[in-house]
Order: structure tokens, then C-alpha cells, then sequence
């Protein structure tokens, strides 16, 4: 279970949602993993009445909720660097790195070096596109969590833009300044979750029976960290794409002597660029409730599916054998999750 934190959560909320896959490679919410938080009441609510309304939800994600929203009581004065960001007396600079957004573009919106209010961010993405009017459409929502779980305090920060889409940001002191350590963009089709601890769970859509995951997060010194991603296909009845880099082969599945509605691909990947990922395939079997019933017989030479990827020059790992790809991977970057 990940440390619960105490988080103030300074501004009015809106409701998130997550999306749940029966993947393996991100089986879904954690326990208290997911922002299922109901909304705050408006500004100007009582502490003990937004207390009531979330009842036993404390845990439910950023850790306690122990501050109404509206009830922003930080000087401007206050010698608290986050507190100072959150009423507009301070500045955060972005330094580019870990910014994993592609439609609202902090890398195109903001200047590397350049240090912004959090107004001022605002300003530069709604006017980042003439052709997407991006609008700040709630009151922006703060929250203090523990990247790496030291015990120094960093601060979350998301704001919803309209038509659908909202900026995830994690700011840090260091060195006396504070710095835009991550940024990205979560909308419709693509969810992000960045739990109390500076872990990030991504999840989406790629299609009718294609679902994408991954996992990254914020260390204690401020760096970003893409952990892996997969993207599981469940039933084999288009082309399949086996990608080398930016280069691809594709084959059919019919004829290869497999069920093709019970056969599903995962496809794993550690690189967050696209054209720089070395991919790791297995696939596995699955009966109509969706439960994996793979056996060691599936992963015979003479399975049609295996050969037909050495064909194309990969190589397919059982799931125990990518589990434990996974789990050396976890230990050399300091993961501090669970891998699935």
C-alpha cells in the first residue's frame, strides 16, 4: 500500500474518472490507487462540512483532505515556497524534462529556463493553438504529496482546460527555487493518476480492443522516470505490427492455427519515445470470462504465433519470464511500485 500523506487540496474539484482494463500489464486501480474522490463543494464552504461530505474517501488516492477549498489562507509573504506559488508570488521554472505532453505542449507553450506563475502557465497554453482553444475551465487544484516517500513535501498541481483535457504538473524546491520537475496531459481517451508517493500510472485506449498503460514516477531528487509501457491487443483479428524501433513488419493472423478470439499480445516497451523503444513481446490465452488460462504448451517452437514472430525477427517472453525483465528493470531505476 502506498504511504499515506497528509494533502491539502486548496481550490474548488472536479471529478476525474480512471479507466479500467483487465490487463496485466495494469490491472485497473490499485487499492487506493485511483482519484476517486468526490467533488469538493464549492469556495467558501466550512472545513467541517467538506469533512462530512467525503466521509471514509481520506485515503482515496492524494492521502487526507484536510483543507476546504477556497480556503487558500497563505500570506503572500510566507517564507513556504508552495504557498507563495499557490497565491501568485512565486515562480516555477520549467526546465523541459519530464514532459510527456502532447496536446497541451508546456514544451511548446513554455521556455526552457524561463520561470512562470502559475497564472502565467495558464496563459501560455490557452494561447498555444489557434485551432484547439484551450480554456481553464475550474479553479486550479494543489496538492501536496512525497515524491520517494522522504519526507520533503512536493506539490502536485492540476488544471482542467476545456474542450477535455487537463495538465498534470509536479513542482519541487531545489536549490531555493522552484522547478516544473514533470507535465502531462491526461483527456478522454488517455487517464493519468499521480498517486502521494510521485508514482504515475498512465491508461487509454488505442483502439476497440487495444489498451495502453504505463508507469513512471518522480523521484525524491526531483527526476522524472519512465518505468515501462505496454499495449495489450485482446483478440488477433487485424494485421499485427511487430515494430523494431520506428521500422515495422506486419503479419495476419489467420492460418497460424491459434483461436484468434481468445489470443491476446502485450506489447512492452521502457523508452517514452516512440522511435527509440526496443519491443518485448509475449501473448497469451484467455477463455470467455477473459481469465488467463495460457499453458506451457503454448509457448511450444511449433506454435504458429511464436513462429510467425521469429519470422519477423522478435522474440516472444512467457509472461513469468517479462515479469522478471520487469522486476530487474524496477530495481536499476528505483521503482517504487508494484509492476502490474
Amino acid at each position: 500500500m502506498k504511504k499515506t500523506i497528509t494533502a491539502k487540496l486548496l481550490t474548488g474539484i472536479a471529478t476525474a474518472s480512471v479507466i479500467v482494463t483487465l490487463s496485466a500489464c495494469g490491472q485497473g486501480t490499485e487499492e487506493n490507487g485511483g482519484r476517486d474522490v468526490e467533488p469538493i463543494p464549492a469556495a467558501g464552504t466550512s472545513d467541517a462540512s467538506v469533512t462530512e461530505d467525503l466521509g471514509d474517501k481520506e485515503n482515496a488516492g492524494y492521502g487526507t483532505l484536510t483543507e476546504a477549498a477556497g480556503s487558500n489562507d497563505s500570506d503572500p509573504g510566507t517564507s513556504d515556497p508552495y504557498d507563495a506559488f499557490m497565491a501568485g508570488t512565486a515562480k516555477a521554472r520549467y526546465r523541459g524534462t519530464g514532459d510527456r505532453t502532447s496536446n497541451l505542449e508546456t514544451s511548446i507553450a513554455l521556455q526552457k529556463g524561463k520561470s512562470y506563475t502559475m497564472d502565467e502557465i495558464v496563459e501560455a497554453l490557452e494561447n498555444l493553438s489557434e485551432y484547439v482553444p484551450f480554456k481553464l475551465s475550474s479553479e486550479v487544484r494543489y496538492f501536496r504529496i512525497d515524491c520517494g516517500s522522504d519526507g520533503n513535501e512536493e506539490m502536485l498541481v492540476e488544471a482542467m482546460f476545456d474542450p477535455e483535457f487537463t495538465l498534470y504538473m509536479v513542482i519541487k524546491e531545489i536549490d531555493g527555487e522552484l522547478v516544473i520537475c514533470y507535465t502531462q496531459d491526461g483527456w478522454s481517451r488517455s487517464d493519468v493518476v499521480v498517486h502521494d508517493d510521485g508514482t504515475i500510472d498512465g491508461s487509454g485506449s488505442g483502439g476497440a480492443n487495444v489498451f495502453i498503460t504505463d508507469k513512471a514516477f518522480v523521484n525524491a531528487d526531483g527526476e522524472y522516470r519512465f518505468f515501462y509501457g505496454c499495449e495489450e491487443t485482446m483478440s488477433l483479428f487485424n494485421e499485427i505490427y511487430v515494430m523494431d524501433g520506428s521500422d515495422y513488419k506486419t503479419f495476419m493472423p489467420e492460418g497460424l492455427g491459434i483461436d484468434q478470439e481468445h489470443t491476446g499480445i502485450r506489447d512492452y516497451y521502457f523508452e517514452p519515445d516512440y522511435e527509440d523503444r526496443k519491443h518485448y513481446y509475449t501473448y497469451f490465452i484467455f477463455d470467455d470470462t477473459y481469465a488467463d488460462v495460457t499453458t506451457d504448451a503454448d509457448y511450444d517452437d511449433s506454435n504458429g504465433l511464436k513462429k510467425k514472430f521469429a519470422e519477423c525477427g522478435a522474440k516472444t517472453y512467457t509472461q513469468k519470464e517479462m515479469d522478471e525483465i520487469l522486476q530487474k528493470r524496477a530495481k536499476e531505476i528505483g521503482y517504487p511500485g508494484t509492476i502490474n
